[in-house]
C-alpha cells in the first residue's frame, strides 16, 4: 500500500511539473506554495539544496519573509524564454505572477545576475548589495550565490540568519523513516512474543 501511495504521489508531482513547464513559467507555480524554486535539470547536490532551503526557512521564521527562484537554464523559464538572462525583468514579472497571494521579497538568481522584487518598495539598496556578490559557475555556484544573497539581504534588514548546523536531505529523511518503521515493527514483534510467553506460562 505504501509503495502504491508513493507511486501515485510521484506521478502527480511529475504531472504538475510538466504542466507547469507547459503553461507559463514553472517558478510562478511552485512558489505559490513553497519558499524556493530549484529546477530539476540543474542536478544540484542534495546537501547544498537542503542547506539553501533550510536557510530560507530560517529567514522567514526569523521575520524576514523572502522567496527565492534559482534559474539554471532557458528551459526553466517555461513559455517566457524571452526573459532568460534578464533576472531583473523576470523578478518583476514573477512578482506580478505571485502578487495575488504574495507581496513580500522575491529573489531571482541566474548565472548572469540577480533579480529582486518587493511590491511598493524601491529596490535600489538591494541591487547595490547584490551587485557585490559573485556568482560562481555551475549549479553549485548558483546555490552558493543564492545563500550569500539571502544572508546579506537579511542582515541589511536587521535579521541575522545562519545556515542551519544540521540539515537533512530527502534521502536521509527516507532512511530515517525506514529505520523508525523497522524499530516499530521489531518492537511490536517483541511485545507479541512476550505476550505469547506469558500466556503459555499462565496455563
Amino acid at each position: 500500500m505504501k509503495a502504491l501511495v508513493l507511486l501515485v504521489a510521484a506521478l502527480v508531482t511529475a504531472g504538475v511539473a510538466q504542466s507547469a513547464r507547459a503553461d507559463g513559467d514553472p517558478a510562478s507555480d511552485y512558489l505559490l506554495g513553497t519558499k524556493v524554486f530549484l529546477p530539476y535539470d540543474a542536478k544540484f547536490r542534495p546537501k547544498q539544496s537542503a542547506e539553501l532551503t533550510g536557510l530560507i526557512a530560517s529567514a522567514n521564521k526569523a521575520g524576514f519573509p523572502i522567496k527565492v527562484a534559482v534559474i539554471w537554464s532557458a528551459y526553466d523559464m517555461g513559455s517566457v524564454t524571452s526573459l532568460w538572462h534578464k533576472p531583473r525583468t523576470y523578478a518583476k514579472f514573477l512578482g506580478l505572477e505571485l502578487g495575488f497571494v504574495y507581496k513580500q521579497r522575491l529573489l531571482v538568481v541566474m548565472a548572469n545576475g540577480f533579480g529582486f522584487n518587493w511590491p511598493k518598495h524601491a529596490p535600489a539598496a538591494e541591487y547595490a548589495l547584490l551587485a557585490k556578490i559573485p556568482i560562481p559557475s555551475g549549479p553549485a555556484g548558483l546555490l552558493t550565490a543564492a545563500e550569500a544573497a539571502v544572508k546579506q539581504l537579511a542582515a541589511a534588514g536587521g535579521v541575522d540568519v545562519a545556515t542551519p548546523a544540521h540539515v537533512t536531505t530527502p534521502a536521509q529523511r527516507n532512511t530515517h523513516d525506514r529505520e523508525i518503521i523497522l524499530v516499530a515493527v521489531l518492537g511490536a514483534l517483541a511485545l507479541a512474543a512476550g505476550a505469547r510467553y506469558l500466556i503459555r506460562r499462565s496455563r
